[in-house]
């Protein structure tokens, strides 16, 4: 399994930012090959998908994703977070039938 947590500007100015989900559900963004981001509104969105390895050796793995489709769009997720100056965090609890 992988995933990833992405921050978008809320005003669509700026670059986004995406962590990858650890095994313990922690994450760490990066803006390019900054580490963090810039203090301001995020709209967010989180993926996690299954690697499925294929049975003919000449095939590609294939990811299925795990979570609710609409956690993956940063429009549709519903997730918003206002990023302060200095260390934050935070956690999303996702609800599969919403």
């Amino acid at each position: 399994m992988y995933g990833t947590v992405t921050f978008y500007p809320e005003g669509g100015n700026g670059a986004p930012a995406v962590g990858l989900i650890g095994e313990a559900g922690r994450y760490e963004l990066q803006t390019g090959a900054r580490s963090g981001l810039v203090p301001g509104p995020y709209l967010i969105g989180i993926a996690v998908k299954r690697i499925t390895m294929p049975t003919d050796p000449d095939e590609m793995p294939q990811p299925t994703l795990i979570t609710p489709k609409k956690y993956a769009s940063v429009t549709a997720s519903g997730l918003r977070e206002e990023v302060k100056p200095g260390n934050n965090t935070f956690d999303f609890a996702l609800k599969s039938n919403g």
